[in-house]
């Protein structure tokens, strides 16, 4: 069979069930007269719409197919000449039920808006029924004040939807002309400027000198320490007399703003505190799935890594995606980048990814700002860096609370650490370019290749937490078999020269012993946070964190040991031995101020596997800035590791029992 013969064969598929029996003659002469007559783009258009159907048939008439003897066609197969047992296998029922189902498409297309219009009305009403009802039954407990807050927040966004789109226009242009007017009454805005960093710095100075330093004199250790961290950024800078100090100002203003509200007012820490609490209650879920897959074994306490943390990352990436899904993420990302941005005078990229990183890792945040990354400059393009090694997603936030580290802190350092991620960058790698802010216009998180359904974008996060949880696997496998290797060498040189125990850890133990002391932790214990950042270096902050909340508990048991038993204990090596009870703990014990200014200083993922994550995800979203991601990595991955420590510092200033 030729050519021609395929093609006149093709214009008459529709379906494998539907397709005319064609039977040509051995003519050349016709079938190329056929095939060049037939107009295949108007057949498929015609067949596949039921309304011209006759259409069809005249056109094929008009053809002279059925009369050309050359043709033979299969009047048993043919869709042409019965339209009705084709279309309508059922007869005129079917036909009926089809004009049924057409109608109520028209319906429905024309009145789908006032239909859901209708459904979201009913649906607060609803909500305010069984809201003013809770209020009737019972209130002034926390549940309550829980569900007020919840319905505040909704009638708040119901109001600004309701809000006519032309006023909100017009109040950001007055804002805009307000912005455009004081640009050009630059002298008033100048000593505007100065005010505010004289009226900022004299209070900072004045609530530090009497609520802080005067009732913890200790707090003056992390506050020298401070000092000492950004001077030595200050030295490490790639121009010094480049820097621009309004980010670095105000990204410490924010962080000490935040510190102040978390870990000096009651009302702060105890509001922290609850959403700590409600967090870990929020993690403890995953249980439920992992006991379900793994069964109840995992909950044994020498179950292993893999099997107390798997759960939780799958189950925490799907409500992440979730949250996404319904542009709940987007918002809070871009209106607190936009918030960033406006206070510390950086770019809308780089306080998005700041933003961002809260929330998502390392590997997820830069996805915001991915068509943006060819057009960066290389400050920012370090600030981006810095921020994914100076934060944790939300994922390994709950691994690090299953752990045992406590929730309030990891929940308030991983917001504080975003404004200082940048002021230490700005410090670091200050600009040296022009940055294009034309092009930084508009970000959006979603595209075309966002998740359709609540369902698929629930399956889509347990998907992408299946690569997560094996990266973080297998480098935990790697890292601390390598961990111990390392020890392994170490102590056989150690043994060469008569040196017993001569470890990683305790090597960290001295060489990062000054900057445990800098950031306000008690002498007797900066052996052990500086044995706990090296750990963190070499084998990631998942091991620094399980041995954190290990001490944590130890703590725990001795306090309930001396309430209960007037009895000795005493210290071997790094461990606590309890005589009365003949208890041994795994690594001693800390005091809280300690616990509180290592979660702090940890939470971050600027260890060293985290720099191959960092090249495997910015180089393949962005080739051709290959050189620069390579170049800039290492001087990032030191500036979030002085983020880390300047957020423990200012946690140490702001301690108090």
């Amino acid at each position: 069979m030729n050519a021609a013969t395929k093609e006149s064969e093709n214009s008459f598929d529709l379906t494998p069930q539907l397709t005319p029996q064609l039977t040509p003659h051995n003519d050349p002469e016709k079938e190329s007269s056929l095939g060049s007559s037939l107009d295949l783009t108007e057949y498929d258009k015609l067949m596949t719409a039921e309304e011209n159907f006759d259409e069809l048939n005249d056109a094929v008439k008009n053809e002279k197919l059925l009369d050309s003897p050359d043709v033979e066609i299969s009047i048993a197969s043919s869709p042409l000449l019965h339209k009705s047992d084709q279309l309508y296998p059922h007869g005129c029922c079917s036909r009926f039920v089809a004009g049924i189902e057409n109608w109520f498409k028209k319906l429905w297309q024309r009145h789908k808006r006032k239909v859901y219009l209708v459904c979201r009305i009913v649906a607060c009403l609803l909500y305010l029924t069984y809201f003013g009802y809770c209020v009737q039954y019972r209130y002034f407990d926390e549940g309550s004040y829980v569900l007020t807050a919840v319905t505040i927040v909704v009638v708040g966004v119901v109001c600004v939807k309701v809000i006519n789109g032309r006023k909100l226009d017009f109040l950001t242009r007055q804002y805009y002309t307000f912005c455009g007017l004081m640009k050009k009454m630059l002298t008033l805005r100048f000593y505007i400027k100065i005010f505010l960093y004289l009226a900022v710095t004299i209070s900072l100075s004045v609530y530090l000198g009497v609520s802080v330093i005067s009732q913890s004199p200790q707090n003056v250790q992390a506050l020298i320490g401070l000092l000492v961290l950004v001077a030595t950024c200050f030295l490490l800078s790639a121009s010094p007399s480049r820097i621009d100090w309004h980010p670095v100002f105000w990204g410490f203003v924010l962080q000490f703003s935040f510190a102040i509200l978390t870990l000096r007012t009651e009302v702060g820490y105890e509001m922290f505190k609850w959403v700590g609490d409600q967090v870990n209650l929020f993690v403890r879920f995953s249980d439920s799935g992992a006991a379900f897959v793994f069964g109840d074994s995992f909950r044994n306490t020498r179950a292993g890594f893999f099997f107390e943390s798997a759960g939780v990352i799958v189950f925490f990436n799907s409500c992440i995606f979730v949250l996404d899904y319904y542009g709940v993420l987007e918002v809070v990302v871009l209106k607190l980048g936009r918030a960033i941005s406006m206070c510390l005078n950086t770019g809308p990229v780089e306080s998005v990814v700041s933003a961002a990183n809260i929330f998502i890792g390392l590997s997820e945040a830069p996805l915001f700002i991915r068509p943006y990354l060819p057009t960066i400059t290389k400050s920012e393009l370090h600030a981006v860096m810095t921020c994914g090694f100076s934060s944790i997603s939300g994922a390994f936030m709950a691994m690090f609370i299953k752990s045992g580290a406590p929730a309030s802190h990891l929940l308030t350092a991983a917001i504080i650490s975003a404004p200082a991620a940048l002021a230490i960058s700005k410090l670091m790698y200050p600009e040296m370019e022009t940055v294009d802010l034309d092009t930084q216009k508009d970000i959006r998180a979603r595209d075309e290749n966002s998740p359709k359904t609540l369902v698929q974008a629930a399956s889509d996060g347990a998907a992408f937490s299946t690569k997560l949880v094996a990266a973080i696997m297998v480098n935990m496998m790697a890292f601390v078999s390598i961990l111990n290797l390392t020890n392994a060498t170490l102590v056989w040189l150690g043994e060469r020269a008569g040196v017993q125990g001569m470890t990683f850890d305790f090597l960290c133990a001295y060489l990062l012993y000054p900057i445990a002391f800098l950031m306000g932790i008690d002498p007797e214990d900066s052996g052990r946070i500086g044995s706990l950042m090296g750990v963190k270096f070499m084998a990631t902050p998942f091991v620094a964190y399980a041995d954190l909340g290990q001490m944590i508990k130890n703590r725990h048991v001795f306090e309930s040991y001396a309430s209960n038993y007037n009895a000795s204990w005493y210290v071997s090596g790094e461990d606590v031995i309890l005589t009365e009870t003949n208890t041994t703990l795994y690594k001693g014990f800390m005091s809280e101020r300690s616990e509180v200014i290592s979660t702090y200083a940890l939470c971050g993922l600027s260890a060293f596997p985290a720099i191959g994550f960092c090249l495997g995800t910015l180089i393949p979203m962005c080739p051709k800035r290959k050189d620069d991601i390579i170049s800039l990595v290492m001087s990032a991955f030191i500036a979030g590791n002085m983020t880390n420590y300047v957020t423990g510092a200012v946690a140490g200033i702001m301690f108090t029992a």
